[in-house]
Order: C-alpha cells, then sequence, then structure tokens
C-alpha cells in the first residue's frame, strides 16, 4: 500500500468526523431549549391557563379589551368567550350583545364609532367541575340578557331601566344567582375585594392574587407566574398603583385614595 494512498485515507476519515461533529453540533443548537421545572412557588399555586385569543375549546373565557370612546376616553372592557369563539358581553349603545371576536378596528354603535384593542384572556375557574358547569350553562345564562335586551350604563339609576356595565354583566354570566338583580360573589371575593368589585378586581381574582394581603405580597406572587407579556404588564400596573395608593394611605390617612387606582383606562365599577 503506497504511502500517498494511506495519506489520502487518513484525511478522508479526518474530514469525515470533523463533518459529523459539526453535524452534532448543529442538531444540538436546532434542539428546542427545555423549559426550567415550575418553582415550588408555581407548583403549589399555578397561573390559571392566561391566552392571546379565543379558540375552539377556551368556552366560558373571560377576555379583555380596551375601547375608545368617541370623546377620546379610555375604558378597559371585559366580554365571555362563547363555543363558537364569539364575544358575549355589554356594549355601549348597543346593550348585551355577542359579536364576532375584533381584535383591533372599528366598531359602530348606535350612530358612534368606538375604537377596540384585544388584550388577553384568562380561564376563570381553575376547577374543572366549575368550568364544565359554566360552559353546559353558558348559552342560556348568556341568552337570558340577550333576549331581554338589556341596555348597557355605566350605573343603574333609579327608577330607569334595569341595565348591566360589561363587568356587571360577565359577573353575572360567572356567578349567577336567583335575583337577577345581584350576582352571587363568592364569600373570598366578596370579602377581600368588595362588595362593589372592578374590572381590575376580577383580574385578580381569576389569577388567584386576591388571596395575598397586599400589593407587595402580589407583586412578588406575579414575578413567580408565567403569563402572556400583555397581561404581566398590566397586572403590575396595577399593582404598582394599588402600591403608591396604600404607600399614601400610611402617611395621610385623612386623605385617601381610591381603593383600586385608576391606571391608563378610565376604570368603571362593575
Amino acid at each position: 500500500m503506497s504511502k500517498n494512498f494511506i495519506f489520502g485515507l487518513t484525511i478522508a476519515c479526518v474530514l469525515a468526523l470533523t463533518s459529523q461533529s459539526s453535524d452534532a453540533s448543529i442538531r444540538n443548537q436546532l434542539k428546542p431549549t427545555a423549559k426550567p421545572p415550575p418553582s415550588s412557588v408555581e407548583r403549589n399555586n399555578p397561573a390559571p391557563p392566561a391566552v392571546t385569543a379565543p379558540v375552539h375549546g377556551q368556552a366560558g373565557y373571560v377576555h379583555y379589551f380596551v375601547i375608545t370612546h368617541p370623546d377620546g376616553t379610555l375604558e378597559d372592557h371585559v366580554g365571555i368567550e362563547m363555543e363558537d369563539q364569539r364575544i358575549a358581553w355589554s356594549f355601549p349603545g348597543t346593550g348585551v350583545s355577542v359579536v364576532d371576536f375584533t381584535k383591533q378596528g372599528t366598531i359602530e354603535a348606535d350612530g358612534k364609532f368606538y375604537k377596540i384593542e384585544y388584550l388577553h384572556g384568562i380561564r376563570p375557574f381553575r376547577n374543572e367541575r366549575d368550568m364544565q358547569a359554566l360552559r353546559n350553562d353558558l348559552t342560556r345564562r348568556v341568552a337570558i340578557w340577550v333576549d331581554d335586551e338589556t341596555p348597557y350604563c355605566t350605573i343603574h339609576q333609579p327608577g330607569e331601566r334595569f341595565c348591566l356595565s360589561c363587568g356587571d354583566f360577565v359577573i353575572r354570566i360567572l356567578f349567577p344567582s336567583h335575583n337577577y338583580l345581584s350576582a352571587n360573589l363568592p364569600r373570598d371575593f366578596a370579602r377581600t375585594l368588595g362588595q362593589t368589585p372592578t374590572t381590575d378586581d376580577l383580574l385578580l381574582y381569576m389569577l388567584g392574587l386576591h388571596q395575598m394581603p397586599d400589593a407587595k405580597s402580589r407583586l412578588d406572587r406575579l414575578a413567580t407566574m408565567r403569563l402572556p407579556d400583555s397581561l404581566r404588564r398590566d397586572v403590575r400596573d396595577l399593582l404598582q398603583a394599588q402600591l403608591a395608593a396604600e404607600g399614601a394611605e400610611k402617611t395621610t390617612v385623612r386623605n385617601r385614595g381610591p381603593r383600586i387606582a385608576t391606571r391608563k383606562t378610565q376604570r368603571k365599577r362593575l
């Protein structure tokens, strides 16, 4: 066997080994990075599923939007996802209705135009039994208010026809009562967030943050939760406003701020 042949064979083997090593390196780079295991806090208090759009199988999920009124006023708006991915809500100018999902655009209601931007959606109950009960009865619960042509309002005035804000409507779908004038709020909801909750209070409840004693502990808990970026930012802004309000209360008792501070939108009572 000639030296040239042996030398050529050696070079070929080296090239083959180098190619295999490069291929293995590329394959390793292409492998998806494994997610870190959940912490003990996440295992004991898992965050509820949060989503960025309605899809099949999410009937009953609560979705948050921001609407811009014709006068430029911003308002957080909530609705509930139906089986066919449409959204049931109480909207200005139209009242309780079921409409196609809009991620971003303009909605005409009663001759006025409202800009709308979608934020996120959340599963309202962690317990599967409660979710199944909601799904099974969702169409009937919504139909009651649609068939009655329930109008929209911010605050129901005495002597006027019964009306619902967006939050009032969603609360009554999630927690129906024999008395249609009120919702059957869970005890821990009413005890920790009050009898006149806001859409922010509903958000904290669905995330399980209502169980924390103050805004600081809620912020600490938020840091351990795996949520969509938009939802994390929204909740962080809310809690930081709460933290500032709590600090103001401690320093000036006589000038108490609102229980839930106003953020980027003008909050309206549920």
